[in-house]
């Protein structure tokens, strides 16, 4: 028997639920929809296998998402117990004792930057008089403050900032929260057997499921995760391996507890330990962590024993995880697009995993699912050369989190020894010149966020790796110092203005979830 919908419509089929499976079931259809296109879209995903929602931090491409759709904010932090995120807190990751973070909103959106190459001097400021570049970002208030996105106004609650935030999320409530939200999306309860393939092309035509059914598809998309049934086992692909830059491999998930005498954080916090670093990712019930080390320096035994040390109790773990960091050569094989974990996994600092499935998605959808839909595949070579292009600066900016001053333990001496990249040792040396400037990133994503100055200065800057020489010489040449102190002056006045009156997180949460 064939599961199908009418033979006159073209058929996506989607292996793999989740938020990875759900984003694609989703914005496919809407796309197809908008375009009119005559599309059936079906999910296939087993409740034979569970997901574990251990938490996840999305990035500010995920507002926009919500916005794109109508979700309203209130109901999606009510149904998958998330919380707002206004950016990463690094602890220990200098050296022992120093924090610094990276709040996610970009100041310049408020100060214009100056000159046809768009200098943004309130970094550059910021860097020559020894101020943390963090002081430009009001999300760097909202975050240390612990206040919500929002302020009571006449008995209604308004933004207190004009920029988009992101979110702390169970991954698992995410993906119901998604199916219930779409409509007239085919759902397959099982496990695939056997995906058949045409003799002559190599193109996938249906997937045999393990009840001998049979889903047909035109068009197929593999977020069966780590497993990669399609792009990989079925395919055939190659592994761009990270791991010289990137060198944790394994990954021990566990919970915790709010202290419910603090407020909820708005930060996912990333802890660097002698091994590796944890991250802990607060939910509205829960903090969702996890260490991610390297068992060549300790073993899951030891990784437990050394949490639980540093936290002053023990840890019941969800499982222990070993993985690969890197990505497919080629995202895109025949009819099949791998998306999420399918396509690459790097390890999970800076929230790169649904940000690059989102972004993955857009991209596809605008630029090359209709003609690859009618079998047109001539997009194919350049799609998979503008993800490599995403995972392959993603793994650079990551792997500059590891330039430390710890030489504390054998981990921490082999990173400073043997992980810094080329791409990464280029643009240090650039930036030892020349501080980071727009021009020194090329858009390849049309228009789509990426990693860029915005993400780079507050980590460049929390580390110690901006020239302060070089900030001088730069507001110097530019002859901007002055106006850079009185736009720093009134930034910090309106920052001031819009916080005023602003719940606290935990308020907040509490009032969208009664």
């Amino acid at each position: 028997m064939n599961k199908n919908s009418s033979s006159s419509e073209k058929k996506i089929v989607v292996l793999g639920g989740g938020t990875a499976g759900w984003l694609s079931a989703f914005l496919l259809q809407d796309y197809c929809r908008k375009q009119e296109l005559s599309v059936g879209v079906t999910v296939i995903e087993s409740s034979k296998i569970p997901m574990i929602g251990v938490g996840e931090g999305t990035t500010a491409i995920f507002k926009t998402f919500l916005d794109s759709f109508g979700l309203e904010e209130a109901e999606f932090l009510r149904e998958t117990r998330g919380t707002i995120k206004y950016g990463i807190r690094h602890k220990d990751w200098r050296k022992l004792g120093h924090y610094y973070d990276g709040p996610i909103d970009d100041p310049h959106f408020l100060i214009p930057p100056v000159g046809e190459d768009g200098f943004e001097y309130l970094n550059s400021y910021c860097v020559a008089a020894g101020h943390s570049v963090s002081e430009t970002h009001l999300f760097q208030i909202l975050l240390s403050k612990g206040l919500a996105p929002v302020k009571a106004k006449k008995n209604q609650l308004i933004s207190n900032h004009p920029f988009l935030h992101a979110y702390h999320i169970d991954n698992a409530l995410v993906g119901q929260y998604l199916l219930k939200k779409s409509k007239g999306i085919r759902i397959v309860d099982g496990v695939v057997e056997e995906a058949i393939r045409d003799s002559e092309t190599g193109h996938i035509l249906s997937l045999k499921m393990d009840d001998g059914d049979l889903i047909e598809g035109d068009f197929f998309i593999d977020c069966s995760g780590f497993r990669r049934i399609l792009i990989e086992k079925t395919l055939g692909n190659k592994w761009v391996d990270y791991s010289a830059e990137l060198p944790v491999n394994r990954a021990m998930p566990f919970f915790l507890n709010h202290d419910t005498a603090k407020e909820i954080p708005t930060y996912t916090l990333a802890w660097a330990q002698k091994c590796g670093w944890m991250w802990q990712i607060p939910t509205q019930n829960r903090l969702g962590c996890g260490y991610v080390y390297c068992d060549e320096y300790c073993n899951p035994e030891q990784a437990q024993e050394e949490i639980e040390s540093v936290l002053g109790h023990s840890i019941e773990p969800r499982q222990d995880l070993r993985f690969q960091v890197g990505r497919l050569k080629d995202s895109w094989r025949h009819n099949c697009v791998a998306v999420g974990l399918s396509a690459g996994f790097l390890e999970p600092l800076e929230a790169t995993s649904i940000h690059s499935t989102l972004v993955q998605l857009i991209l596809f959808a605008k630029e090359y699912l209709s003609a690859g839909l009618n079998g047109d595949y001539s997009g194919r070579e350049d799609f998979n050369q503008r993800i490599a292009h995403q995972f392959d600066d993603f793994r650079t900016f990551l792997n500059i989190h590891y330039v430390s001053e710890r030489r504390d333990t054998p981990f921490w001496e082999f990173v400073h020894q043997e992980c810094l990249g080329e791409e990464s040792i280029d643009r240090l040396q650039q930036w030892e010149k020349s501080l980071p400037k727009r021009e020194h990133f090329h858009g390849f994503l049309s228009g789509l966020p990426h990693v860029e100055t915005q993400l780079y200065f507050p980590v460049l800057d929390g580390l110690g790796l901006l020239s302060q020489v070089a900030a001088r010489q730069e507001m110097s040449k530019r002859n901007l110092k002055r106006q850079a102190q009185e736009e720093l002056k009134r930034l910090h006045s309106k920052y001031k203005e819009m916080t005023k009156g602003s719940l606290g997180h935990r308020e907040y949460l509490l009032m969208v979830s009664a």
